[in-house]
C-alpha cells in the first residue's frame, strides 16, 4: 500500500474516532483512548506557542488532515491566512467543505498534494504536527532546504523508550502503515541544519514520546 492510499483510508477513520463518531472500526475506537489525551495535549502546547505569534502572519500547515488544528489556529491566533496541504483527497474534500460552510474560504485554503514533491508557498510560519514521523531522513533534509518560511513548529515521535511507544509501534504495524519513523532530538537538529539558528525542543511526561521543535522568537511577535 503506497503512502497516498494509506492516508486516504486512515485519516477520516482517525479523525472520526477522535470525535467519537459511529461506524468507526473497533481498533480505532480503542486506539483513540490512548491517542486522544496525547494529541489533545500536543495541540494545546502547540496552540499556546503559535497563538501568540501568528497574528496577521501567513501560515502553512503540512499534513493538515481535514483542518481541525488550522481552523482553531485561525480563530485563536488571528492569522492573516492559513494554507493547509495534505496527501489525502478525502481529508481535503472534508476540509474545503467545512471552510465553505463556515464562510472562511478567503482566510483558509486547502490543497491536495504530496509535500515531498510539491513546491511550498512563501509564508511566515510553517507547521506540522506529527508530520516528521512520516518522512525519511532524506525527506526531512529536503523539506527544510525547500521551506520558504523563516519560522516553523513541528512535533515528532522521539526515540525515547516508553510503553506507549511500543504500543504505538504495534498499532502502526497492524495497520500496515506505509512508513513511520522515530527520531532523537539530535537527529532532528542534524537534519534541519544550522540555517535557522538555535532550535528549541520541548517535551514533558504528558506528551509521552512526542517532542516539539520550533524556531519562533515570540518576543518578535506583533
Amino acid at each position: 500500500m503506497n503512502n497516498k492510499d494509506y492516508w486516504d483510508r486512515k485519516i477520516i477513520e482517525w479523525e472520526d474516532s477522535m470525535a467519537q463518531k459511529e461506524n468507526v472500526p473497533f481498533i480505532e475506537r480503542l486506539a483513540s483512548l490512548l491517542r486522544g489525551p496525547l494529541l489533545k495535549h500536543r495541540s494545546e502546547v502547540s496552540m499556546n506557542i503559535l497563538s501568540r505569534f501568528v497574528k496577521d502572519r501567513t501560515v502553512l500547515e503540512l499534513g493538515c488532515g481535514s483542518g481541525y488544528f488550522a481552523f482553531e489556529l485561525l480563530e485563536k491566533g488571528k492569522a492573516k491566512h492559513i494554507t493547509g496541504i495534505d496527501i489525502s483527497q478525502n481529508a481535503i474534500v472534508r476540509a474545503r467543505g467545512i471552510a465553505s460552510k463556515r464562510q472562511l474560504t478567503d482566510k483558509i485554503t486547502f490543497l491536495e498534494g504530496d509535500v515531498t514533491s510539491k513546491s511550498f508557498p512563501e509564508v511566515d510560519v510553517t507547521i506540522g504536527l506529527g508530520f516528521l514521523d512520516y518522512l525519511s531522513p532524506e525527506e526531512i533534509r529536503s523539506l527544510f532546504q525547500n521551506m520558504k518560511s523563516p519560522y516553523f513548529l513541528f512535533s515528532f515521535a522521539d526515540k525515547s523508550i516508553s510503553l506507549l511507544r511500543y504500543i504505538h509501534k504495534f498499532y502502526m504495524l497492524s495497520q500496515r502503515c506505509s512508513k513511520h519513523f522515530y527520531y532523537s532530538q539530535d537527529e532532528i537538529a542534524g537534519y534541519i541544519g544550522k540555517e535557522y539558528g538555535e532550535l528549541q525542543f520541548l517535551t514533558d511526561r504528558k506528551m509521552s514520546f512526542t517532542c516539539i521543535v520550533h524556531n519562533l522568537r515570540l518576543s518578535s511577535a506583533t
